[in-house]
């Protein structure tokens, strides 16, 4: 294979939902499958991205197989602040100048 040539494999996308697998081609410059792969998604109407992480590499290089581990929101407006409304990021001991 040429230098110049891009490597390619494939990557299948498992849900837990019963969904039928998702298959993307994905670039590689590298000789092992990466552990995680974000794929653009849709989460209750707002931009979001998917994380899949490596479930079977046995097909390597060739294909390789994630299964969702879960989907985070692009925005941070579209998350809850998980530690509550007292979140102070002036001081790191609540005292103030």
């Amino acid at each position: 294979m040429s230098d110049f040539q891009a490597r390619t494999f494939r990557a299948v996308l498992l849900r837990d939902d019963g969904q039928v697998p998702r298959v993307l081609t994905l670039p590689t410059e590298v000789d092992v499958p990466p552990n995680r792969i974000r794929v653009p998604a849709d989460f209750a109407g707002a931009s979001a991205f998917e994380v899949f992480e490596l479930a079977d590499e046995r097909g390597w290089p060739e294909e390789a197989t994630y299964r969702l581990v879960s989907t985070i929101p692009r925005s941070t407006e579209d998350v809850s602040d998980p530690r509550g409304s007292s979140w102070d990021l002036d001081d790191s001991d609540g005292s103030r100048a």
